[in-house]
C-alpha cells in the first residue's frame, strides 16, 4: 500500500482550512463574504452556494487526510488544479473587476497561482497507479460507476458551457446571476465534474470514500440553502424544476454511494 505523503497531507490541510473558511462564511455569514469578496455580487442565496461550494472542497480534502493510500486521493491533484487554475485564468479575463488597492484581491490571485502549479507538480509526480496498491475488496459495481459517470459528464457540460456562455448561462440561471459570477462557478463545478470521471475510474469502494460524502454535502446543503430562499425560485420556470430535480436525485444517488463507502471500504 503506498502511503500518503507529509507533503500531500500538508497541502490537503491548507486547502481544506482556506475552503473550510469560504463555507463557513457563505453559509453563515453571507454578507461577511460578500464584503470580502469585493470583485462579485454575492446577496445571501448567492454568497450561500458559493459556501455549499467550498463545503465540498473541504469535506473533500478531510476525505483525502483520512485516506490511507494513493490510489484513494491521486484525482484528487487535478481536481484542486483544475478549480484554482480555472478561477485564476477567470479572474485574469476581469481585471477590470478587482480593486487592487485591498489585500483580500492580491490574497486571491497569490493563492489562485500558487494552489494550481502544486496541484500540476503533484498530479505529475503521483500520476501512476503504484504495484504496491493492491486491493483487498469487492470491485465497484456498475450502478455506482454508471452514476459517477452521469454525474460527471452532467456537470462537465454544464461547466464549460458556464465558461464558454456566461451571459447564456446567466440568463438560464434558475436565479439571478451577473456573467461574472456564472463563470466563477465553472472552475469548481469543472473540478466536480471532471473528479467524478476520473472517481467512476477506480476499482474499489475505498477509493472513492474521499469524494462521495463531500459531494453528498455538497447536493444536500444546496438544496437546503436553496429552500431558504425559495421565494426566488419559481414553479413555472423549467431550470427551477430541473434545479431542484437533479440535485435532489444527486443527493439520493450519493447518499446511496456515502453509505456504501463507509461500510464497505477498507
Amino acid at each position: 500500500m503506498s502511503p500518503i505523503t507529509r507533503g500531500q497531507k500538508l497541502f490537503f490541510i491548507v486547502i481544506c482550512a482556506a475552503a473550510l473558511l469560504v463555507a463557513v462564511l457563505g453559509l453563515f455569514a453571507p454578507q461577511k463574504l460578500a464584503a470580502i469578496f469585493t470583485w462579485l455580487t454575492l446577496p445571501p442565496l448567492h454568497a450561500r452556494f458559493v459556501g455549499a461550494i467550498y463545503l465540498f472542497g473541504a469535506v473533500f480534502m478531510a476525505g483525502c487526510l483520512l485516506a490511507r493510500r494513493q490510489a484513494a486521493v491521486r484525482p484528487a491533484f487535478p481536481m484542486i488544479g483544475i478549480w484554482t487554475g480555472m478561477l485564476f485564468i477567470i479572474s485574469l479575463l476581469h481585471l477590470e473587476a478587482f480593486d487592487f488597492s485591498q489585500l483580500p484581491v492580491w490574497i486571491w490571485f497569490a493563492s489562485y497561482l500558487i494552489y494550481p502549479l502544486i496541484a500540476v507538480r503533484m498530479t505529475l509526480k503521483y500520476t501512476r497507479r503504484s504495484s504496491t496498491d493492491k486491493l483487498q475488496e469487492q470491485n465497484l459495481p456498475g450502478w455506482a460507476v454508471g452514476f459517477l459517470l452521469v454525474q460527471g459528464v452532467i456537470v462537465t457540460l454544464l461547466a464549460l458551457m458556464l465558461f464558454i456562455f456566461p451571459s447564456l448561462m446567466s440568463s438560464l440561471w434558475p436565479w439571478k446571476v451577473t456573467p461574472l459570477l456564472a463563470q466563477m462557478y465553472a472552475g469548481p463545478l469543472l473540478s466536480y465534474g471532471v473528479g467524478s470521471l476520473m472517481y467512476a475510474r477506480q476499482r474499489a469502494w475505498s477509493e472513492i470514500r474521499p469524494v462521495v460524502p463531500a459531494m453528498l454535502a455538497f447536493t444536500l446543503i444546496t438544496l437546503v440553502v436553496s429552500m431558504m430562499h425559495r421565494n426566488l425560485f419559481s414553479a413555472s420556470e423549467l431550470t427551477d424544476w430541473i434545479w431542484f430535480v437533479l440535485f435532489g436525485a444527486g443527493s439520493v444517488g450519493l447518499g446511496a454511494l456515502t453509505a456504501q463507502a463507509v461500510r464497505k471500504g477498507e
